[in-house]
């Protein structure tokens, strides 16, 4: 279903609560471009950029990319023709202070804030089965989406930024 106006939906939970889930569903039924913030910051880094690669020395680390290259990203991605035309959902962003602020000076308002809030067992459960398809950058996981085929199923990884360990600290309620 086509909206008449384009929406502006930010969807905010801990890395692996089904944020990309959830906007991947939404942009499917509504038309919204899916921008995740992680996804940008991921494609950066495989090319190599110069964001990128500050970008990857705090991702390898489990901190958080400093504000400045993760607003710069989101900002141009914003700016696209296709999310200004068909209205988005941001996956993802904001996590700081710093970054809500860099919003409200672009002008940027949400028409709706979705929150997700999953257990710290869930979580944990979530990052360990997660896997990415390198050739197409789709996520799958091993119990509750497992890939469709064999040939997918052979080429999957680990996102270098999925571990246990992360899982125990990752932000929940």
């Amino acid at each position: 279903m086509k909206l008449e106006q384009p929406v502006k939906i930010i969807i905010w939970g801990a890395p692996a609560s089904g944020k990309g889930t959830q906007s991947e569903l939404i942009e499917k039924n509504y038309g919204l471009v899916h921008i995740a913030a992680g996804d940008l910051l991921r494609a950066e880094v495989t090319a190599e950029t110069e964001n990128g690669k500050r970008a990857k020395e705090y991702m390898e680390k489990g901190m958080m990319v400093p504000d400045e290259v993760v607003v710069t990203i989101v900002k141009a991605r914003l700016s696209q023709p296709d999310a200004e035309e068909n209205g988005w959902v941001l996956d993802g962003y904001p996590r700081s202070l710093s970054q809500v602020n860099a919003l409200q000076d672009l002008r940027v308002r949400p028409d709706m804030f979705i929150l997700l809030e999953v257990s710290e067992e869930s979580l944990i459960e979530r990052v360990v089965g997660r896997r990415l398809d390198p050739v197409t950058g789709k996520i799958y996981h091993l119990k509750y989406s497992p890939p469709e085929n064999k040939e997918i199923s052979s080429r999957l990884t680990l996102r270098f930024d999925d571990t246990e360990e992360k899982g125990h600290h990752l932000p929940h309620r």
